[in-house]
């Protein structure tokens, strides 16, 4: 049975071995190792005989490659030394490394892992406050001007996104597609109009290091104070992109979203683009994860294929139909039950 088809007990049973084998490349004495999430990648929680709590996480599904991951390694190190932004910082190995791999026998590969400081407090979740999405903007704002002077060193380099499926292939027209025929052409028709935006932003030249995943379950908030984490899909892009990410996760909270853009502009000026052009990335958003999840090990994730098919089908086909993205659509269907 190869690792896919593992239930999710069985997949974090086999991925903790690697946990603990990679925690032991570092200067820790593990004194206990508690799931944190496991998901697109898996994040253990370690706990250590010292008393301190960091959090490892293991690349499961991501296709980084070492130098991207080196990359992402080395802006965050920067971030937490030229920034106020409340990151997980990598630790450094015994070898002086920010970060290392394990062989997985059940992947048949290295896992690369990164140790991380540790970030104390709650997820924002489905309803932050006005005043915490104005952080969440501010903090978009200072990593994108930290991001615009920032190069990585060496042989780190990230992603550039600049393809409608950025680095991966479009597995959703695939012979093998659980996409019928309506569900691809809508889809076609939406990267359609993506392409356009993404070749119109890259013509701006205005392309620097940026998130890729600003959700409010990349954020955690503790005592007035806001962090962000997973910057595992960080690479170069028009600083748009994030703005457009945040929102989507946020649609139809048009107050969370409103608060957000008022952050940011209390920082730093926004970004030039049309309304048009950000809705576009709003969709584009929907189309990057579906394909992801056809490529996902996650079981559970896996059995919700067929509702997030036929719901992305709705909400894109609305998208089409008035220009606004939305997930509020007649027609949707829970994910789970």
């Amino acid at each position: 049975m190869n690792f896919g088809e593992l239930s999710t007990r069985a997949q974090i049973a086999r991925l903790r071995k690697v946990a603990l084998a990679a925690a032991a490349q570092y200067p820790v004495e593990v004194r206990s190792l508690r799931l944190l999430q496991h998901g697109f990648n898996t994040t253990f929680r370690v706990d250590t005989a010292s008393g301190e709590k960091f959090a490892l996480r293991l690349n499961v599904n991501s296709k980084r490659t070492a130098a991207n991951l080196a990359a992402e390694a080395q802006w965050l190190w920067a971030l937490g030394q030229d920034t106020d932004l409340w990151v997980p910082v990598p630790q450094h190995t015994i070898s002086g490394d920010l970060t290392t791999s394990v062989w997985s026998p059940d992947l048949d590969r290295n896992v690369n892992a990164v140790l991380f400081s540790w970030l104390p407090g709650k997820e924002l979740g489905d309803e932050p406050t006005a005043p915490k999405m104005r952080e969440v903007g501010r903090t978009l704002a200072v990593l994108h001007r930290h991001g615009a002077a920032w190069r990585p060193q060496g042989e780190a380099t990230l992603p550039v996104l600049d393809r409608p499926y950025w680095e991966m292939p479009n597995r959703l027209i695939e012979e093998n597609s659980p996409l019928n025929a309506a569900q691809i052409d809508v889809v076609s028709r939406v990267m359609e109009g993506v392409s356009q935006v993404v070749a119109e932003l890259f013509a701006q030249g205005v392309a620097q290091p940026i998130h890729t995943d600003p959700h409010n379950w990349n954020m955690k908030w503790c005592r007035g104070r806001l962090s962000i984490f997973d910057f595992d899909d960080s690479a170069v892009g028009p600083p748009v992109f994030d703005l457009a990410i945040a929102t989507y996760y946020l649609r139809p909270q048009q107050e969370s979203a409103a608060a957000m853009i008022e952050g940011y502009r209390a920082e730093s000026p926004l970004p030039v683009y049309t309304a048009e052009q950000f809705e576009a990335l709003v969709a584009h958003r929907n189309v990057l994860l579906l394909n992801d999840l056809l490529a996902t090990l996650h079981s559970e994730h896996r059995a919700l294929l067929p509702r997030y098919i036929a719901n992305t089908e709705i909400k894109l086909r609305g998208y089409l139909d008035t220009g606004t993205y939305r997930h509020d659509v007649d027609g949707v269907v829970p994910l789970e039950d």
